[in-house]
């Protein structure tokens, strides 16, 4: 059973999208390259490098700020941050990722 990573690469597009609109080239070179992997077919490789994002000092949840963002736009891009942990989480197979390498 195949399984299906359009949600994940839809919130991965959206956040790239937002984090560039506001500056926040950092992270957004670090989605990018999340996207490539999945674009090479390699999901769980790309769902474990977003996850590395999250947890830790300096990470993605301490840093994000969207200075100059309108309240609605950071409001997303929060909510996106927080929905993109949770595809991830939900979709991640150790065993499949093992399979990638």
């Amino acid at each position: 059973m195949k399984t299906d990573y359009s949600d994940y690469q839809n919130k991965l597009e959206k956040l790239i999208e937002l984090l560039r609109a506001y500056n926040e080239e950092h992270w957004a070179n670090y989605f990018r390259k999340s996207l490539e992997l999945l674009y090479k077919g390699k999901p769980q490789k790309s769902i474990s490098h977003s996850l590395g994002a999250y947890g830790g000092m300096g990470s993605f949840n301490d840093s994000l700020t969207f200075t100059g963002a309108s309240e609605q736009d950071a409001k997303l891009g929060f909510e996106l941050r927080t929905n993109l942990w949770l595809v991830c989480k939900s979709k991640r197979s150790i065993i499949k990722r093992a399979m990638e390498l």
